[in-house]
């Protein structure tokens, strides 16, 4: 059996020594294989052998010869095996499911339970080409889906084009992805399992029909592993009304592209996202922004072909009553201070219904959090706030902002 895998080899006679090894992983390939009979009636030994990218011939390191398998984390992909001589562990990052089933076997070979066991001589053993396992991969036609499914180690993968009506649950499988492009396809729906995915940091889902049912299940982008990891995420043409308020949560994101869809407002929220920089919004149905981009450090915003309207000269303010934007009920004081103080909040701490009415919180031209819906229509010039701004050539780059206020203060100031 050959496993593909990165290994650290570790000389413990350096550590004994102070001298530290580089410690990087190298792409490696492990084979488990027996050693030649020199008799009929002689027990097999059994060996590993490691090949690198350096090493292409091969290390053999005996089975009898080792001393200590450390298995706590392989369900992580990560396990150690500690040799006796030579004195040396092997310090191994795999595909969860391979890992496990190398062990097993390295298990029977170690007890001596070998009765269905058949392994190769060490004499035929050798790594090609096609034993690399593969890290990217591109499919435009039905035809180069692979006959024993998608590979485990994929880091990048591309199904563009195809006309995919379901998303392919075999993705999930797919634990060190980090590149996924389905654009191009008539996708309506992402499991919520999507949002485990531990690596993903590029999606891509551009030209599918997520908007098309009325009620957006949105739980696979704020899943716990993908919102501390996705930077990119590109949605357009995806016939979206609305986007999430809990988009907030993606605080690792750097470029959003939600082009030609039919978005009439973006949420206040989206100013919270402090690492955001390329925010793409054109063909859309945009009449106003959120105050909460101004302190966005966007390096480029595009907000082309979008239905902004200046009222020149006017303030437009939805507010009945003074009173009804300075003072609050309890909730409303306590969860200032809650989101002023960045606490952390979870539904098993506080109901269900409180962590809603926190993640939709908007954010006062100050910076300082707003918990009501009140707001101001103020101009602003998109020059005055952004590095590079997009806009039509029979309009300048200023357009409305809601404005949401925190106290008298700041209402007076701007």
């Amino acid at each position: 059996m050959k496993l593909q895998c990165q290994v650290d080899i570790v000389n413990r006679l350096l550590n004994n020594l102070n001298i530290r090894t580089s410690g990087k992983y190298l792409k490696s390939t492990l084979a488990l294989a027996k050693e030649p009979k020199c008799k009929s009636d002689e027990k097999p030994e059994y060996v590993i052998l490691l090949f690198t990218s350096i090493n292409k011939t091969g290390t053999k390191y005996r089975v009898k010869c080792m001393k200590q398998v450390f298995c706590k984390c392989v369900n992580k992909g990560l396990t150690t095996l500690r040799f006796e001589e030579p004195p040396v562990d092997l310090c191994i990052k795999s595909e969860v499911t391979q890992l496990k089933c190398f062990l097993k076997l390295l298990k029977s070979c170690v007890t001596g339970d070998v009765k269905d066991l058949k392994l190769s001589d060490i004499s035929n053993i050798s790594v090609t080409a096609t034993d690399n396992a593969p890290t990217k991969l591109s499919i435009r036609d039905r035809s180069q889906f692979p006959d024993k499914g998608l590979p485990r180690t994929l880091e990048s993968l591309q199904i563009i084009g195809l006309k995919l009506h379901n998303f392919r649950r075999d993705i999930l499988l797919l634990r060190n992805l980090v590149v996924l492009d389905l654009s191009n396809n008539e996708i309506e729906k992402i499991p919520p399992e999507f949002g485990r995915m531990p690596n993903l940091a590029e999606l891509v889902l551009a030209n599918n029909q997520l908007g098309n049912k009325p009620d957006i299940d949105w739980r696979w982008l704020f899943g716990p592993q993908i919102i501390q990891k996705l930077k990119l995420l590109d949605l357009k043409g995806n016939n979206l009304g609305e986007l999430p308020k809990s988009v907030w949560k993606l605080q690792k994101l750097v470029t959003l592209n939600v082009d030609n869809n039919k978005l009439t407002k973006l949420p206040s929220t989206l100013g919270r996202i402090s690492t955001l920089r390329y925010l793409t919004i054109s063909q859309n149905e945009l009449e106003s922004l959120p105050c909460s981009l101004m302190h966005c450090r966007l390096e480029h915003i595009d907000i082309c072909h979008n239905k902004f309207q200046l009222k020149k000269g006017k303030k437009e303010c939805l507010i009945n009553s003074p009173w009804n934007m300075y003072v609050g009920s309890l909730v409303h004081l306590a969860s200032k201070v809650v989101l002023k103080h960045k606490t952390f909040y979870a539904p098993n701490i506080i109901p269900w219904t409180l962590v809603d009415f926190l993640d939709n919180s908007n954010m006062c031209v100050c910076g300082n959090p707003v918990v009501n819906e009140v707001f101001y229509l103020m101009e602003f010039d998109l020059k005055t706030f952004f590095n590079v701004v997009v806009f039509d050539n029979y309009r300048n780059s200023s357009v409305e902002f809601e404005c949401y206020f925190c106290s008298p203060v700041c209402l007076v100031a701007f």
